[in-house]
């Protein structure tokens, strides 16, 4: 299934950690946010991997899903990443 993740993290060792687990499984399209395809199971090994490694209190990491029709309604625009294969792309 494909995910889109966003982060809001304040330590730079602990951002550094978080974005390379996400980076495993897809692109970064902006600094804090990630388009990433997984497994259910491999999933729930992530966000435990992430919440042992954040601050409950300070940081936050949101897990969007993002079905086909999401992704093909979905609007890009400026520069980044290429997006998921099969979307259409508008840049403005």
């Amino acid at each position: 299934m494909k995910w889109l993740v966003c982060f809001d993290i304040k330590d730079d060792k602990k951002r550094r950690v978080i974005a390379a687990m996400l980076e495993e499984y897809g692109i970064r399209v902006q600094r804090s946010v990630f388009e990433i395809e997984i497994s259910r199971s491999s999933l729930k090994k992530l966000t435990e991997k992430i919440e042992k490694d954040i601050d409950r209190f300070e940081d936050s990491v949101r897990f969007y899903p993002m079905d086909s029709d999401d992704i093909k309604r979905s609007i890009v625009m400026g520069f980044g990443c290429e997006p998921f294969e099969g979307r259409d792309v508008y840049f403005f």
